[in-house]
């Protein structure tokens, strides 16, 4: 008989030298999760405990009578650089947060008083990232050693391409079965990477009150890490699965994450519409991904959906600029159409873009057409258009129907 290992639970430390903010706080996270929490009152003692037991999260108080929650953190780093460090701090404390930032590179500082749905979602990030990050770099480590292995001995070529493949493999595994959405809404996509496996991605959860998220994203670069910073995303995203937030508060979250969870210099383009079917509205935020345009059949018309932002992944939440989110009211029929810069930077041999009023003169040719036939149409076109040497990007494009 095979004893199973028993799966260890996340831990978490928290370090204040008020008794009645370790417990009350301990008491939460015990409620909500199932998390090992640790507590303590002096930082020389919590640096002791972790010195014997390490943990997945550390939570710190900035004002202490030993030691500051600054030179705390600065300890808890030098020991363990991969653990996710959060502060608690006070109102007037701006100017120490932004030092802690800067010099003990915080995952989060949260404000006293809390608010317990912002701690829970701190918490359960930071422990989901600890063990993302881990992973995350692991596996490249490894498809890494594989590509070296492969330039020294060609032999070793089949072994490649089952890596790929499996890589491809995991990463169709991410995109979401958007069958299970069917109902007022009905999706169309298309997704075609450059190589076997891109930097594209493309998700739909639920949120409250019978609204839809709908997230199109497109990462830096092609191939493996390209392709593995996605599954960073959908963590992401997925993260504010029935949840009753906005596209502001779902953009800046991921950005959050992802300054955090992303490989050096990779940085993220994404698109963000939280769909209203009741009220036949859409709120879109968008953040460096092509604008996106709406079908509108009984008009006959096609409009571009001018929506402008900043790409994640680059800068914190303290800088992180966001801009005001588009709302626009749909009729039954029309289709939002979401696409990544892929389709669009088709150039023929004059130099000739395969640009917006292009696609929007095909969109309106075949306006009466089935969403999936449309999509297939665009892609059809654009690459009839470029060059037979164009240098593809990836393809990924989402229609949003409302019946």
């Amino acid at each position: 008989m095979v004893l199973e290992t028993p799966e260890k639970k996340p831990s978490v430390l928290i370090v204040d030298d008020e008794t009645v903010v370790t417990q009350s706080l301990a008491a939460f996270l015990d409620l909500e999760t199932d998390y090992r929490v640790r507590q303590s009152q002096s930082p020389h003692e919590a640096l002791s405990l972790l010195r014997e037991s390490p943990v997945d999260v550390v939570i710190s108080d900035f004002l202490m009578p030993e030691m500051n929650g600054i030179e705390f953190l600065l300890e808890v780093r030098k020991l363990y650089p991969e653990i996710p460090r959060i502060m608690l701090t006070g109102y007037a404390d701006k100017e120490n947060t932004i030092r802690a930032i800067n010099e003990v590179g915080l995952f989060q500082y949260i404000e006293k008083p809390w608010d317990n749905d912002q701690m829970l979602l701190v918490v359960k990030s930071a422990v989901a990232n600890k063990g993302l990050r881990a992973s995350l770099t692991e596996r490249i480590r490894e498809l890494d050693s594989v590509l070296l292995a492969h330039s020294k001995l060609s032999e070793r070529d089949e072994q490649l391409r089952e890596e790929l493949s499996l890589a491809c493999e995991l990463q169709r595994s991410l995109l979401p079965d958007l069958s299970r959405f069917s109902g007022q809404l009905c999706f169309s996509t298309r997704y075609e990477p450059s190589l076997d496996i891109g930097g594209d991605f493309y998700d739909v959860i639920p949120l409250s009150n019978n609204r839809k998220a709908v997230l199109l994203a497109d990462a830096t670069g092609h191939g493996i890490q390209a392709a593995l910073s996605t599954a960073v995303v959908k963590f992401a995203f997925t993260s504010f699965t029935n949840y009753d937030v906005s596209p502001t508060d779902i953009v800046t979250g991921m950005n959050q994450v992802l300054t955090r969870g992303l490989p050096a210099e990779t940085f993220v383009a994404a698109l963000v519409a939280v769909i209203e079917p009741d009220a036949r509205r859409v709120h879109i935020l968008n953040a460096g991904i092509p604008h996106p345009f709406v079908l509108r059949r009984s008009t006959e018309k096609v409009e571009r959906v001018r929506a402008n932002g900043f790409i994640l992944g680059v800068v914190d939440e303290s800088l992180y600029p966001s801009d005001p989110e588009v709302v626009l009211e749909m009729d039954a029929g029309d289709m939002l159409v979401l696409h990544t810069d892929g389709i669009g930077d088709a150039v023929d041999s004059k130099g000739v873009q395969f640009d917006d009023a292009l696609m929007k003169e095909l969109l309106l040719e075949h306006r009466r057409w089935e969403g999936d036939k449309i999509l297939g149409a665009l892609i059809k076109e654009s690459r009839t258009h470029a060059h037979p040497g164009h240098d593809w990007d990836d393809i990924t494009i989402v229609g949003v129907e409302l019946r």
